[in-house]
C-alpha cells in the first residue's frame, strides 16, 4: 500500500561550519574506530577529535589529533585531505617520504601502504569515499 500521507524529503546544502575548521566544537573520537582499517602503531593518539559533517557516498570530516605516527596497510578508500593546521610526513613503504603542510591538499589512493606522521599538533579536512565497502567487498 502506497503511503501518501508522507511530504517527500527535501534535501538541503550542509554548511561545512569555519568553527570546525577552526577547531572549535570537535567531539572525542574513539580510536577504536579505526581497528578495522588497517591502522596500527605504537604512537597512535590515544584520543582526538572528530566532526563528521555528512556520510553518505562521501564522508567529510574534521579531524583533530596531537603528535602521532600511525602505520596504514592498504588504505581501503581513496580520501580527499587539506591541512588546516600543523605537518603531515607519508612515507611508503619502499621508503618515499612526502611532506605536507598547512594550507597544503592531497589525495591518498586507496590502496596507500605506509606511515602517517603528524609530528605536531594536526588538523585536517577529510573527504572519503564512503562506498569503500562495496568497493571493498568485491
Amino acid at each position: 500500500m502506497n503511503d501518501s500521507s508522507k511530504a517527500p524529503s527535501i534535501i538541503t546544502p550542509i554548511a561545512v561550519e569555519q568553527s570546525y575548521l577552526d577547531g572549535k566544537g570537535l567531539t572525542t573520537g574513539d580510536p577504536a574506530e579505526f581497528e578495522e582499517e588497517g591502522i596500527s602503531g605504537d604512537e597512535q593518539p590515544s584520543t582526538f577529535g572528530l566532526h563528521n559533517f555528512h556520510t553518505g557516498k562521501i564522508m567529510v570530516s574534521v579531524y583533530e589529533s596531537e603528535p602521532a605516527k600511525v602505520r596504514i596497510d592498504g588504505s581501503l578508500y581513496d580520501e580527499f585531505v587539506q591541512i588546516l593546521e600543523g605537518r603531515l610526513i607519508l612515507t611508503t613503504d619502499d621508503g618515499d617520504e612526502f611532506e605536507f603542510k598547512q594550507g597544503d591538499s592531497l589525495v591518498v589512493p586507496k590502496g596507500f601502504t605506509g606511515f602517517w606522521h603528524m609530528p605536531e599538533k594536526y588538523r585536517e579536512l577529510i573527504i572519503i569515499n564512503a562506498d569503500y565497502h562495496e568497493d571493498h567487498s568485491q
